[in-house]
């Protein structure tokens, strides 16, 4: 008892010493970090390296710091400069450290983990940023629009012209055929929604009622456009399973991690924003001009079954001759568009805040149609002692859509399904007394929809999380970190649709006026908890940092909607029709994840291993118990101070796994409570059937390539080969009658991805008057579908005679097939007419600074890609296409192994033939996509010191005038309005599809950028 009671006394004492004898093996050091001007820069990283001892500079750039006795090396760290290395002796104790400007961003720090990260320059992946500074160039209501053609590897296009979203993301190609197709969007560690809600203006347009029964076809917004670009600090990209793995089973289509900017050290710095601009139709369909009555008879009232009546009719419309450009009255609206944004930013040390409000309002160019966003954040970081700190990340948006009535319809209401029937003799246009001339020729008159409907989406929306961070253990050599983090992410989606009885269209249903409301509400709910060791062996050249933690969240959507008809006196609310219809759809989805990671940098820091691994479980799987498991892998190494033009060379290879949970509900059988049998309740399945042993589709990446930097730092090259395969694919197969189903969705099929991304960033000129920066980003990719266990299928579009998409092994996932002449026994040749994944894509930045000026300029380029071109087929099927009587539409991208068959002119010849609904040949509206846009221009003038310090009466300290557009010129020989054009939405594979959408703007900008 005696020698356990000795011994324990001995620890105690120890205990109590240790404070003591720590505090004797550590000194103070202070110092002051600068940039190369000598001005001070605060709120940097001081580190002591490898180590998590540090602390922040304050408003004048200085630092205090206690380290260990002996040699150590300090590590600053800041955005926006290259981080330096200071060796400091025993006996140095204050020292000045200036740092570079990081013009091409070659040490900015890059997340590895879901809880580390590490410098880009032993980055063993090709991970994509993209900075506040490219963010803020030109304005636009999504960051996905901002971020177009930027980033190797990824394809981002518009899917129409609508204002307030409407964009679709794809990460290195295809990864699904019928799972989901949109990246993983992280916000400050919570993963938020970007669900895309129809508005249900389908009850109209019945465009689900024709070959294709898909609510996509809504013109839909993704919710990411709430996100306010003007927080955003920085953008990283995962593009693939072998930076992804991660983040597990929701990984397959990329992670995009936001991070919103934060408090930086000094006194409040208020910024100011103020922008007026205007947007403008880019491109017109144009319309057929009929130069006597005669060509006008011929081509209305000269077919079989034409009576005098409609002779009469034709002569009456056309009248004196005049021409009428109905699509000009339609979409030529350009009012004042106007957004201001104001932030304040400063602390200490301690204490650090940055509190930013927005108001954003886009006139659109057709009449009620439009994009208004309001936004509040609040980010707060405190420290509470030397050991913990914490941050609270909040924002509040609301957001209101006005999008029209666009895309397809099987009910005459769509404006450019309407037009392209309607001749330009016909004046649609307002009478004096307010009402509006009755369409002769269709079902409705476009620009009464347009004035007298509303499409309404109106979002409020709350995103709320903290951070917690704990420093449990820093001896220098061992630093433990406890992290814990939580969040939401909700929002309600009201959408109101009403068409008043007087609109043409309604009373041809016996039922006049439509009242339609959708009540959405989405709850994401985020909670994880990790910790992070870090072993450093400062002497043996070798740091490990060891990760793991655990994630849940919980994601819960209710959609709720009403459709009234035959409306009592006109009246919009939904109680006043007397045909009413509620329908609800409620899916609530539970996750957990659990992570694990090891990184070890080792040989003087030349060398990264990563080994990770990721164990995901889900209520989408069919056994809700069962863990998934996705590992990674991942290696780098540096080669450092060379000779000759080359002065760094890194070599990367990695390797990864993720997963693409199932849609929700596909295990089970869809049961429809809306039938009884004399007032008995009952449930009839649906022709699809459950499959109790769905599970996550797979997929699995290598990539490998080299990141060099040229011509000392004035140049950075990224080269990078990826193949990625999927397998556990989510198919549909039928299933024989007797089972009461026609079909289910089941695992199976592999699909392969191959591709290749370049990025290359210079300053050819770097001198104290003038810099150019230009950057360049090259990405192509191409999929087959390497094993099928079902016959193949079309997947999107209207079938063979409109184009389509036809999944069959052997052949890339994105082939569109249709039909293409006659064989010698006349029967229909289906055929390969091409493809929708364009041949490559390529980005050209250039930023040009002279004295006080800035010039810059971004090129986007998509070459080869396809597109089912259903406008122009409108136009020349209601003979009132601009060129139908001289043009002859060549065949598009013909497989080389097909007989052409006959040329089919898009003339009287085509319209006897759509007449009589022989769509032998479709070939002519399968046109090639092809594209370059200048997507971003702004021109800038920093007002000078001794101007701007009179402002305010000397308040302001910087002050900025800015001239900017967005997609001015587009050079395409695409006959439609727009190439970049998706009429099915967000789709994994059925894109480019062109069916009447809302045109596309061009827009301009003045903006005045005040600081003070």
């Amino acid at each position: 008892m005696s020698r356990i009671a000795t011994k324990c006394g001995t620890l105690l004492l120890a205990l109590l010493l240790f404070p003591a004898i720590v505090r004797a093996q550590q000194r103070h050091i202070t110092g002051r970090v600068t940039d190369e001007s000598g001005a001070p820069i605060p709120g940097a990283s001081v580190s002591v390296a490898g180590t998590a001892i540090g602390t922040l500079t304050d408003a004048a750039g200085n630092f205090r710091l206690t380290v260990p006795q002996g040699t150590v090396t300090i590590l600053v760290r800041t955005v926006g400069y290259l981080a330096r290395e200071v060796e400091l002796p025993a006996g140095q104790s204050s020292v000045t450290i200036a740092l570079a400007a990081d013009i091409l961003a070659l040490d900015e720090l890059v997340v590895t983990g879901q809880a580390t990260s590490v410098s880009r320059r032993n980055l063993a992946n090709a991970v994509a940023t993209v900075s506040a500074r490219e963010l803020e160039r030109v304005p636009s209501e999504t960051i996905e629009k901002m971020v177009q053609g930027k980033i190797a590897g990824a394809s981002i296009e518009t899917n129409s012209g609508a204002p307030g979203g409407g964009v679709q993301v794809r990460m290195r190609g295809v990864t699904s055929i019928n799972g989901q197709a949109e990246p993983l969007y992280i916000v400050d560690g919570i993963i938020v929604s970007n669900a895309a809600i129809p508005s249900n203006q389908n009850a109209v347009t019945e465009a689900a009622g024709g070959s294709n029964p898909s609510l996509t076809q809504d013109a839909v917004v993704n919710r990411i456009v709430d996100l306010n670009p003007n927080d955003i600090e920085s953008i990283e990209v995962l593009k693939g399973a072998s930076a992804a793995a991660i983040y597990g089973s929701r990984a397959a289509n990329g992670v995009v991690i936001i991070t919103t900017k934060r408090g930086r050290i000094g006194p409040p710095r208020f910024t100011l924003t103020q922008r007026f601009g205007v947007f403008d139709l880019s491109k017109k369909l144009g319309s057929r001009r009929f130069e006597t009555l005669d060509e006008a008879l011929a081509t209305f009232a000269a077919f079989e079954g034409a009576t005098a009546q409609d002779t009469a009719f034709i002569v009456e419309q056309y009248g004196d001759g005049r021409v009428y450009d109905n699509e000009e009255a339609l979409a030529g609206r350009n009012d004042l568009s106007h957004e201001t944004v104001l932030s304040i930013s400063g602390g200490g040390t301690d204490t650090r805040y940055f509190v930013s409000g927005a108001w954003k309002d886009d006139e659109g160019i057709i009449a009620n149609t439009g994009f208004e966003k309001q936004s509040l954040r609040v980010n707060l970081d405190q420290r509470l002692g030397d050991r913990v700190e914490f941050s609270v990340n909040s924002a509040f948006t609301h957001t209101m859509a006005e999008r029209g009535l666009t895309n397809n319809d099987n009910s005459g209401t769509s404006y450019y399904m309407v037009l392209p029937f309607t001749p330009s003799f016909v004046d649609l246009s307002r009478r004096p007394d307010g009402t509006f001339p009755v369409n002769p020729f269709e079902r409705s008159n476009p620009l009464q929809t347009a004035a007298l409907s509303r499409n309404e989406e109106d979002v409020w929306r709350i995103t709320a999380g903290g951070d917690v961070r704990i420093e449990a253990i820093n001896t220098g050599v061992h630093t433990l970190r406890l992290l814990a983090n939580g969040g939401v992410d909700y929002f309600t989606q009201e959408n109101e649709l009403f068409f008043p009885p007087e609109l043409q269209f309604e009373p041809l249903d016996g039922q006049p006026g439509t009242s339609l409301l959708s009540n959405s509400s989405n709850l994401d709910v985020t909670l994880a908890a990790s910790m992070v060791h870090t072993y450093n062996a400062a002497a043996a050249g070798f740091t490990a940092t060891t990760s793991a933690g655990l994630q849940y969240q919980d994601r819960d959507l209710n959609i709720a909607r009403i459709e009234s008809r035959n409306l009592i006196a006109g009246q919009p609310n939904v109680d006043a029709g007397t045909n009413v219809v509620i329908r609800e759809q409620r899916q609530r989805v539970k996750d957990l994840g659990l992570y694990a990671q090891e990184e070890v940098l080792l040989l003087d820091n030349r060398m990264l291993l990563t080994l990770g691994i990721r164990a995901d479980r889900s209520s989408s799987n069919g056994d809700t118990e069962k863990f998934f498991f996705y590992p990674k892998a991942a290696l780098s190494y540096r080669f450092d101070d060379l000779t000759g033009f080359l002065d760094g060379l890194k070599l990367r290879a990695a390797w990864g796994q993720s997963g693409n949970q199932p849609l929700f509900g596909r295990k089970f059988t869809p049961l429809t409570a809306t039938n009884n049998i004399e007032g008995i309740p009952g449930l009839i399945s649906g022709g699809i059937a459950g499959d109790a042993g769905i599970e996550p589709e797979r997929q699995t990446e290598i990539e490998g390539g080299f990141d060099a930097t040229l011509f000392d730092g004035y140049a950075s090259l990224e080269f990078t080969v990826f193949q990625k395969n999927v397998d556990n694919m989510l198919l549909e197969r039928a299933l024989a009658p007797s089972t009461g189903f026609a079909t289910q969705i089941f695992n199976g099929g592999k699909l392969r991805v191959r591709g290749i991304e370049i990025a290359l960033a210079a300053t050819p000129i770097r001198t104290d008057r003038f810099t150019w920066v230009s950057r360049t980003t090259f990405y192509h990719d191409r999929s087959i579908i390497t094993e099928l266990p079902v016959p193949p299928f079309l997947t999107g579009g209207f079938g063979t005679s409109l184009g389509a998409f036809r999944i069959e092994k052997g052949q890339s996932a994105t082939q569109i097939v249709a039909n293409a002449g006659l064989d010698a026994d006349g029967n229909t040749i289906v055929a390969k007419v091409g493809d929708a994944n364009p041949d490559f894509r390529m980005g050209f930045a250039n930023d040009f600074t002279w004295r006080r000026f800035n010039l810059y300029s971004f090129v986007d380029w998509s070459q080869g890609n396809m597109v089912i071109n259903l406008t122009r087929f409108l136009a020349d099927a209601g003979q009132n296409s601009a060129d139908f009587d001289t043009d002859v539409r060549p065949f598009t991208r013909l497989n080389p192994d097909l007989t052409p068959g006959p040329t089919i002119m898009a003339g009287a010849g085509l319209r006897r033939l759509l007449t009589r609904g022989d769509y032998r040949d479709s070939r002519p509206y399968m046109e090639d996509g092809s594209y370059v846009k200048l997507r971003e221009i702004s021109l800038s003038y920093d007002l000078p010191e001794s101007v701007v310090g009179r402002l305010f009466g000397g308040r302001v300290e910087s002050a900025r005038i800015t001239l900017s557009g967005r997609n001015l010129l587009t050079f395409t020989d695409y006959s439609g309005l727009d190439p970049e054009v998706s009429n099915f939405g967000n789709q994994p594979i059925a894109r480019n599809i062109d069916v009447a959408p809302f045109p596309p703007s061009r827009s301009f900008w003045l903006s005045f950028d005040v600081g003070f």
